[in-house]
């Protein structure tokens, strides 16, 4: 019995040692890599060799890269790139997007053939186009390769071994050129304003561009307190005017008693409330002063907030609001956070 079990275990060791000698044999390299096109598409390359003096049967391959956002798959794209690759073996069997465990991904998948991959020269597998539109901008989408799950990245080696290795994987991103010296986003000066309805002279739409911020003074502000926009019930409105057109990045908001756990539901439009596009729909962040929405680069002169709902609060209070994008005038920062003390107002004992 003691022998038959030594034995058993020799044979083990040997197929172990055998197996490993052929995932060596079959040490390869897979790159992906990115280039930005617009902020709407960028081109994917898969590229491909050897590892080793030795060259690789390759009989099939399937390949998942995940999404590192939850987006809409109805508006993004994803497509194979016709003759791109320099395999016999092209990836078209299948080219798309899936959800099929709760995590988005886009795929591909060769049918069953065989090439051979050396270490002579990388091999295209294959390039793509990912395309998307009201997803914000594609260039910001992270790719990574996907090792698990129903849908996983799968390579096959000679007598369609699984030879698949997550360490010989890797990613790349480059920007192009006129990419690289695109302008960055700055807070934006808010020229006017228009809003639904003000609880009053103390609570003008104005106040929300005043600087004055629930941390101003030290925190020392109440619910009487001016600086803010405020109107009674829900929906509320603003319009807030940037002055000429800018690319819209984001929209920061200080929302009364937000630190206190008190929420805003808000649905961001690009135009004035006549004449509006519904941007997206979000509620304010709980337990924190500023609560930060992206608008997606959106283009336009206007932003309309509509303030539908709250958490915590019967009104419509905002304290501030600070719009980033690309273009129009700088905002200009203020000192209104802190109280500065000058040699004019430094008090001293001889009252000089």
């Amino acid at each position: 019995m003691t022998t038959r079990i030594l034995n058993s275990a020799k044979l083990i060791s040997i197929y172990i040692f055998l197996t490993s000698l052929s995932i060596l044999a079959s040490s390869y390299k897979m790159e992906l890599r990115e280039t930005v096109i617009d902020n709407n598409q960028r081109e994917i390359s898969i590229v491909m060799l050897s590892d080793s003096d030795t060259s690789i049967e390759l009989t099939s391959y399937q390949c998942a890269l995940s999404l590192n956002q939850t987006i809409d798959l109805s508006n993004i794209s994803f497509s194979y790139i016709a003759r791109s690759s320099e395999l016999v073996n092209e990836p078209n069997l299948f080219v798309g997007m899936e959800n099929i465990d709760g995590e988005n991904e886009i795929t591909f998948v060769s049918y069953i053939g065989h090439d051979i991959i050396t270490n002579a020269k990388e091999t295209i597998v294959g390039k793509f186009l990912l395309a998307g539109t009201n997803i914000g901008k594609v260039k910001d989408i992270n790719l990574q390769w996907n090792f698990d799950g129903t849908i996983s990245t799968i390579i096959t080696g000679k007598n369609f071994e699984n030879i698949t290795n997550p360490k010989n994987h890797k990613s790349s991103y480059t920007k192009l050129e006129d990419d690289k010296n695109q302008p960055t986003a700055q807070r934006v000066a808010i020229s006017s304003s228009e809003a639904s309805a003000v609880g009053g002279n103390k609570f003008k739409e104005s106040n929300l561009y005043d600087g004055i911020t629930s941390s101003s003074n030290g925190g020392n502000y109440n619910s009487s307190s001016e600086g803010r926009w405020a109107a009674a019930g829900f929906p509320q409105w603003v319009t807030i005017d940037l002055g000429s057109e800018v690319e819209v990045e984001n929209i920061k908001i200080n929302g009364f008693e937000s630190e206190k756990g008190v929420t805003y539901d808000c649905e961001f439009y690009s135009g004035t409330n006549s004449n509006k596009s519904l941007i997206k729909k979000e509620t304010t962040a709980s337990g924190t002063q500023w609560s930060e929405h992206s608008l997606d680069g959106t283009k336009t002169r206007y932003v309309t907030v509509v303030i539908t709902g709250s958490e915590g609060n019967d009104w419509c209070d905002i304290w501030e609001m600070e719009v980033y994008g690309i273009g129009g005038t700088a905002a200009v920062e203020d000192n209104t956070e802190e109280e500065t003390l000058t040699e004019e107002n430094i008090p001293n004992e001889f009252g000089i």
